[in-house]
């Protein structure tokens, strides 16, 4: 297919995808601004990266978050230990929801978000949602713990809060002492994710809703032949001087500012926010009139 009558196709079906409301209408995804940062003899290579972008709207989020939460009993392999059906039964009065934190906690992380979702979506009591510092103090007393988040890219984040002492005591110590029930919930998981949990956490039952594997990022559109690594390595050299990432780990360190978050090279987004592991051309803002696909917020 010519390039040109390639960019008009995916053109199209990022126009389908608006008409059919799976992507916002207006310009909060702005496909033919993204493609105007390239100059034509790469335009084949960004419409292919464009193709297989997934958007997840916030209705798709909520249908993620309840598949999640229904997935947890459902017999797949989530970690070295099972939930107790009893757990779950009935009333959640033993049961605390806590969202994730990242490495440097902050209001802002996607964890604090979940937990908001946990309650318009699943029906979560206010009072059932604590926080991570709280549910430890909860875990002391046997209560089970539900950790909340949206995506699981390297793991650092959980391990970074299963870890985490506070006041000498962290839920990887508790867990040794009493034997809380862990459950972590989230949206999607990447299996670099999910192995380093079970490896270091084995403990913890993680049930995410989706569990990408590399067909779903730029390194599976390789093994696929969709394009080259060669190719596409130089492509994203030459574009990535142009992007300014907010984030200084990537900003100061070009494999991030070129493949994302510890080289995931993801190719997806949610509507309250895209994953850093997802490919920086996306989402990171630049200099010379770079227009990302889509901010992250």
């Amino acid at each position: 297919m010519r390039d040109d009558i390639l960019v008009d196709v995916v053109l199209e079906r990022c126009d389908a995808l608006r008409k059919s409301t799976f992507w916002p209408g207006g310009n909060e995804i702005k496909p033919e601004k993204w493609l105007g940062n390239f100059e034509n003899e790469d335009k084949r290579i960004a419409a292919l990266l464009l193709d297989r972008f997934v958007f997840y709207s916030e209705s798709a989020t909520d249908h993620l978050l309840t598949s999640a939460w229904h997935s947890i009993l459902d017999g797949g392999r989530k970690s070295g230990s099972k939930v107790d059906p009893t757990v779950l039964e009935g009333s959640l009065n033993n049961i605390v929801f806590a969202p994730v934190e990242g490495e440097t906690p902050n209001p802002t992380d996607s964890g604090n978000f979940m937990c908001r979702k946990a309650r318009q979506v699943l029906g979560v009591d206010e009072d059932r949602i604590v926080t991570t510092r709280e549910a430890l103090e909860c875990a002391k007393g046997g209560t089970t713990v539900v950790f909340l988040d949206d995506f699981v890219g390297s793991g650092d984040q959980f391990i970074s809060t299963w870890t985490r002492e506070y006041n000498g005591y962290s839920f990887n110590s508790t867990k040794l002492d009493n034997g809380f029930s862990a459950i972590y919930v989230n949206l999607i998981t990447t299996y670099m994710g999910l192995e380093r949990i079970f490896d270091e956490a084995p403990s913890v039952v993680v049930s995410p809703a989706h569990v990408l594997n590399s067909r779903s990022t730029i390194f599976g559109l390789i093994e696929e032949g969709v394009f080259d690594k060669a190719e596409i390595t130089r492509f994203l050299l030459k574009y990535s001087v142009n992007l300014r990432p907010e984030e200084d780990y990537i900003s100061d360190y070009l494999p991030y500012k070129n493949w994302g978050y510890k080289r995931l090279g993801l190719l997806l987004g949610f509507k309250h926010s895209i994953p850093d592991a997802t490919l920086p051309i996306f989402w990171s803002p630049g200099i010379a009139g770079w227009e990302p696909l889509i901010e992250r917020l």
